[in-house]
């Protein structure tokens, strides 16, 4: 975690600084409070805004402790952050690509092309032969599709469906599953269809209905459906907002991400012709339709955020263009604040890729600027995070609930994304130098080993979140899988960097743990996604050996002053702990301090 008092200085050093650029007027206009009117535009900033001011107190996040307050350190205005170390212009993979011919572009951002970059980068400056030889799935299709169009004309294939009461415990099953998540289906309406298609005609009913049948079909088994014809789209605009968005979440769950991003794009355009996007009018429409609408456009706008930033894409929405209002927290529903604070931390998200991944290359000083303009909103965010985790009694069994858990996750990975570029960037120098002069790390590592140790402390809290032996993994839904590999990738290269930087604990095992647990489950993904780990791990031994062999130095993130003070700060909350009853569901290490702030 990062210490809440260095976090503040620097936060206001940037804005001590952006004031003495500001004319007086200007001054004084930022000062006002901004009160928009009913019905205007409001600023994404406004819009995602976190639900407690910047000012206000963090509570510490768990399992971290107090880290030194760095001295200041003047910036190398020579130094620069590489977001995008590799060759220019994006490398291009040519071959077979799912059985069809052509090339594959990979692209700045998405994780998975992260992997064929990092390799084919190591590989070069490795002087390794067959560069090109990484495991990939891009060559084939992990899970295969076999299904065909369906005539209009034809009556729906009814046979091999599952009894009412096994079709309701499906429902409430996929409920339980994405409901913290996503919102893809209204649920009075959707088992009313359920008991209509069982107690009356259901060939009939699956004729007339058809978009609600392959909605059906999808919540039943997250299955085969029939292809729907483009002009039965229109009968029921809302539906086929649901029904698209099912379809694109599984069909990126089953690692055909192209396609997912094609649904999912149709079912936001669909959404946009009804005004889902906008504030609609709840005296017209009911609150429970434009709850409804809500529900389904927030959870277009997290899988558009999370499908096209997997693909390296921009995203299919502006946060300019939206006016639609998040569901309000009614009667203190931690369900409805999960979802929004889903929203908010993609939001978030997606700010990080198009502010710090626009330019392969930043200065350093405008790139820290940038961090800590991110982290004023992390730092808040967090505070929202610890509302919804405030623990039960102590007597409650109840582990941390799948929503709290996605975020919290999701909070990291944005941790993740935002201080990746600095790794990536001493690992670029550290390829380029080899056999050759040393560089002055010092220049560029004084000012941002803060925040390289955010970095890896996030990644080692996400797979300590993973590891659990009290919850379960996700096995499915790819978003563990995503995270739990993400964070092995950043802690591999963080770990050949700075050899002691995660003290020597084991973490490379824990990530193999995760993905065996998730193989043995089922998931075809996860054993591909374990495969390409190895690759990497491979060439990074690699790296560690020729550092050694070249008798290179060895980078370290902490000082002598740095351990001294962490082991004081320890000692002191062991001490506050003298005489507390412990809550039974959380060690020691999940202790708060008042002078610390999140990384959970």
């Amino acid at each position: 975690m990062v210490d809440e008092r260095y976090l503040q200085r620097l936060l206001e050093e940037a804005k001590g600084q952006r004031q003495l650029d500001l004319p007086e007027t200007q001054q004084q206009q930022k000062q006002q409070h901004y009160d928009p009117s009913p019905g205007t535009k409001r600023s994404a900033d406004v819009a995602f805004s976190p639900t407690t001011h910047a000012g206000a107190r963090c509570s510490v996040a768990t399992g971290a402790y107090q880290d030194e307050l760095p001295p200041y350190h003047p910036i190398d205005q020579e130094r620069s952050v590489w977001a995008n170390p590799f060759t220019l212009p994006s490398k291009t993979v040519n071959g077979i690509y799912k059985k069809q011919s052509g090339w594959t572009w990979l692209a700045p951002t998405s994780l998975w092309s992260l992997t064929t970059r990092l390799s084919l980068m190591m590989a070069e400056k490795l002087h390794l032969d067959t560069p090109h030889m990484v495991p990939s799935s891009l060559e084939k299709e992990i899970y295969p599709l076999h299904w065909r169009p369906a005539s209009v004309e034809d009556p729906p294939d009814i046979s091999g469906l599952p009894s009412m009461d096994d079709a309701l415990y499906l429902f409430n099953t996929v409920k339980h599953h994405l409901d913290q998540h996503y919102r893809f289906f209204d649920e009075e309406s959707f088992t009313q269809h359920l008991h209509e298609f069982y107690s009356t005609n259901s060939i009939q009913k699956a004729t007339e209905n058809r978009l609600w049948f392959v909605h059906f079909l999808l919540v039943l088994a997250f299955g085969h459906a029939f292809l729907l014809h483009h002009t039965t789209l229109w009968t029921d605009g809302i539906l086929a907002v649901e029904v698209l968005a099912l379809a694109a979440l599984y069909l990126y769950s089953i690692d055909h991400r192209e396609a997912a991003h094609v649904y999912v794009g149709q079912a936001i355009r669909i959404a946009q012709l009804d005004g889902l996007h906008t504030e609609l009018p709840e005296d017209e429409l009911g609150i429970k339709t434009v709850t409804r609408c809500r529900n389904l456009w927030w959870t277009l706008y997290v899988m558009d955020r999370h499908i096209s930033s997997s693909l390296g894409l921009p995203m299919t929405t502006q946060d300019s263009d939206i006016t639609a209002s998040l569901n309000p927290n009614r009667n203190g529903s931690r369900h409805d604040a999960t979802l929004n604070l889903h929203v908010k931390l993609s939001y978030l998200f997606s700010t990080i890729l198009t502010s710090i991944y626009k330019n392969d290359k930043t200065e350093l000083h405008v790139f820290l600027e940038k961090t800590r303009s991110i982290l004023q909103m992390m730092t808040v965010y967090a505070r929202d995070i610890e509302e919804i985790v405030s623990p039960q009694p102590s007597n409650s069994v109840e582990t941390m609930p799948k929503g709290t858990r996605y975020i919290t996750l999701l909070y990291h990975q944005c941790v993740l994304v935002a201080t990746r570029p600095l790794l990536l960037s001493v690992l670029k120098e550290r390829l380029d130098r080899l056999g050759g002069r040393e560089d002055d790390w010092q220049s560029f590592l004084a000012p941002t080993k803060a925040l390289i140790s955010t970095g890896i402390k996030s990644a080692i809290k996400t797979l300590q979140i993973l590891a659990d032996e009290n919850s379960l993994l996700e096995v499915f839904l790819p978003f563990e899988m995503e995270v739990t590999y993400g964070a092995a990738l950043h802690l591999m290269i963080a770990n050949s960097l700075f050899p002691s930087a995660t003290d020597e604990h084991d973490y490379h095992q824990e990530a193999h743990s995760i993905l065996d647990e998730m193989i043995f489950k089922g998931n075809k993904l996860a054993a591909a996604r374990k495969e390409e780990l190895s690759h990497l791990e491979g060439l990074f031994s690699e790296l560690t050996a020729r550092v050694e062999r070249y008798g290179l130095q060895t980078l370290t993130l902490t000082t002598p002053e740095h351990i001294r003070n962490e082991m004081e700060s320890q000692q002191s909350n062991l001490q506050q702990l003298q005489g507390t009853e412990m809550d039974p569901r959380f060690d020691s290490s999940q202790i708060k301090s008042e002078e610390q702030i999140a990384v959970f």
